[in-house]
């Protein structure tokens, strides 16, 4: 029995001798050369020799985040940010392959000298930034504009401050020289940090951030949006006196033309014939909306309100609010500003072209977030470009909006900036990035008041202005003598307040008070009201009506 085990033990030993030891992929050498100028921007020179024992689909090579101007073997690079680093691909180098390689990588950065409160002027330079392999042999080679002060101090990932005690580190003149003899773990960094004298740096305290060309782009494209705002659409603003009832010869569908220059909102425009006695408005109990025919409409309302009328009926003396009929001519009347040439003068500027130098600022803006995110990548600095012009015109009527009872642009204008901020925050470029963004929603506010008036447009606008301050101010006594003499006139005014988007606000100044029954909107519940119950129920009428006009587009592409 011994002589089997003693045998067995034999040919396992040979098993094992004759297995390979599992080799592992390194850096045989890795060497850098930085060049530190007086404003104390420098350039790095790496040169590498990488062993893979293995094919590798994706080899990178770890830079510091703020590279710029990343080169390859003589041509530009494709960088990649990941966490605090940029990869540089090596796909190019390697062609997924195994084997010995060797490669240049240079780049610049555009400030290594930081000016600390209590420590003065330091430069900070990371020599490594995490290469995912061993490397056998270090060497970096620092030259400064200026002989040394200070002795050079070493931190890395995995010794810290001990790292020293690897390091061969030498001084000459303005050169430091450092070599590590000793096998780097992988995914080691290592970060030289020297005091300097101010008067080796004499830019460098200037900015900690250098202008480059697509900031100065950026402003530019900011600076001739503010000329063009301001030599043709600088508006006189009005006076807000407080006014108690609505323009004359203006409905709530046309606020927004008068108030912003906007288009003509039919669900509105409907609820103000309601409210002359033209139609009757009908909530089931099911949510559809059905709109009842009393009367014609006569010369009394413009030419442009009876063609509407005319074609939101027809025949019919019944329409479903909620019918396709409904919501194509909901659609149409959108696109439409009838007494736009009412409101403002022929020689005052046109709003597209105000949005479109704001939007064009953004672009460029995109543009650098994507020449940060992957250095010489021209597809994505045109992507980019492209997505923050269409962010940024988004943004632009969020600002617009706010004179107006629609919040689905606030919405859509906060997703559009949360989005711009995160690709600003993951390039490093979020000061600018927040920069922009206000630029844009601001852009957008001053369009809302912007323009050059009529006089009837600025009466108009004056009066608008006015029956807004006065909803969002008015007191509940004032209130109460208001509806002594009318007790309808919450219901004449709430349609206007809805579509200055201070329905709520008015409706909360009327408190618990108990309103009469409304006589042209009308639905299942025949108890009087509070003032925000009716409104409430007013606000979801006029979604109910445009719902289906917002899903037109979708159903048409999808053809339910």
């Amino acid at each position: 029995m011994r002589r089997y085990v003693t045998l067995l033990l034999a040919v396992l030993c040979c098993v094992m001798l004759a297995l390979p030891v599992a080799a592992q992929s390194q850096a045989s050498h890795v060497r850098s050369e930085t060049t530190v100028d007086g404003d104390g921007s420098c350039r790095v020179v790496i040169t590498a020799t990488v062993v893979y024992v293995e094919a590798v689909s994706s080899p990178v090579f770890p830079i510091p985040s703020s590279a710029e101007n990343v080169v390859l073997d003589g041509s530009p690079a494709t960088v990649y940010t990941a966490a605090s680093s940029r990869m540089v691909s090596l796909k190019d180098v390697t062609r997924g392959n195994a084997g010995t390689f060797t490669f240049t990588i240079s780049y610049s950065l555009p400030s290594v000298v930081v000016s600390e409160p209590e420590q003065g002027m330091i430069l900070r330079l990371d020599l490594l930034s995490g290469f995912p392999y061993p490397i056998d042999k270090l060497e970096a080679v620092v030259h400064l504009p200026g002989d040394l002060s200070g002795k050079p101090g070493f931190t890395s990932g995995y010794h810290q401050e001990a790292v020293e005690d690897l390091l061969e580190i030498s001084v000459d003149g303005g050169q430091i020289r450092v070599t590590a003899d000793q096998m780097l773990k992988d995914h080691e960094t290592l970060t030289m940090e020297l005091p300097v004298d101010a008067a080796m740096f004499p830019d460098a305290a200037r900015t900690a951030r250098v202008l480059g060309i697509t900031d100065i782009l950026v402003v530019v494209a900011v600076l001739l949006a503010v000329v063009y705002y301001w030599v043709t659409m600088k508006p006189t603003l009005p006076r807000r006196p407080s006014r108690a009832t609505a323009p004359d010869g203006v409905s709530a569908g046309d606020l927004a033309v008068w108030s912003t220059g906007g288009s003509v909102d039919l669900s509105l425009m409907v609820v103000t014939w309601a409210q002359l006695g033209y139609l009757r408005i009908q909530v089931e109990d099911s949510g559809r909306v059905l709109l009842h025919k009393r009367m014609d409409m006569g010369n009394e309302r413009s030419a442009f309100e009876n063609r509407c009328y005319k074609e939101l009926f027809g025949r019919r003396r019944i329409l479903d609010g909620t019918g396709f009929h409904y919501a194509q001519l909901c659609r149409n009347v959108m696109k439409k500003s009838p007494r736009v040439k009412e409101v403002y003068q022929k020689r005052s500027g046109d709003p597209r072209i105000f949005r479109g130098l704001c939007a064009l600022g953004g672009g460029i803006c995109g543009v650098a977030i994507g020449g940060a995110l992957a250095s010489h990548a021209a597809w994505l600095m045109a992507l980019l470009g492209v997505l923050t012009a269409v962010l940024s015109w988004q943004i632009q009527s969020a600002g617009r909006s706010l004179l107006r009872r629609d919040r689905f642009p606030l919405l859509v204008g906060g997703v559009c900036a949360v989005v711009w901020m995160l690709l600003g925050l993951w390039s490093g470029e979020w000061i600018m990035a927040l920069l922009v963004i206000l630029v844009q929603f601001f852009g957008g506010i001053a369009l809302a008041y912007g323009g050059k008036r009529t006089e009837l447009g600025q009466q108009v606008f004056k009066e608008i202005l006015g029956l807004r301050r006065f909803m969002g101010k008015v007191s509940k006594r004032e209130l109460q003598q208001l509806l002594k003499t009318d007790p309808s006139y919450f219901h004449e005014l709430a349609p206007y307040a809805l579509a200055l988007g201070v329905d709520k606000t008015f409706a909360r100044r009327f408190g618990r008070l108990r309103l009469p029954e409304c006589t042209y909107l009308i639905c299942a519940d025949h108890r009087q009201m509070t003032a925000s119950e009716w409104a409430a129920l007013l606000r979801t009428t006029v979604g109910t009506l445009d719902a289906r006009a917002r899903r037109l587009p979708l159903e048409r592409m999808t053809g339910k």
